[in-house]
């Protein structure tokens, strides 16, 4: 998938069922800077045990963005607006210079940035 208008392209790593989304990326091999992982019918997330920063972004039914936090650190609490139906977790400091903003689009398809 590419983010949003960026087409920068991400691996997009599913957690889809109670397991997954329970442990979310505590246990898992850290990602990389080309990666991110969905967590479905989630509507907050906690970075407590975690040993490095991520980026979250919440999105609703859609795919749009209803919320947006950079480099949380560990042992943080997050809860997404009402809207919100899944998230995305990203390495921390990944998001910051692709300018996303609430109500956008954040994965296409396609690469849309030429």
């Amino acid at each position: 998938m590419y983010l949003n208008q960026s087409g920068e392209k991400f691996e997009i790593v599913f957690a889809r069922n109670f397991f997954s989304r329970a442990a979310g990326l505590l246990f898992r091999e850290k990602l990389n800077n080309r990666q991110c992982l969905l967590i479905t019918q989630c509507r907050s997330v906690h970075t407590i045990g975690m040993h490095y920063n991520i980026d979250v972004v919440f999105i609703d039914a859609f795919g749009h963005i209803t919320d947006i936090y950079y480099n949380v650190k560990p042992f943080n609490v997050l809860i997404a607006s009402p809207e919100a139906c899944s998230v995305v977790e990203f390495l921390g400091g990944i998001l910051e210079s692709f300018n996303l903003s609430k109500h956008e689009t954040l994965f296409n398809l396609l690469d849309s940035s030429n």
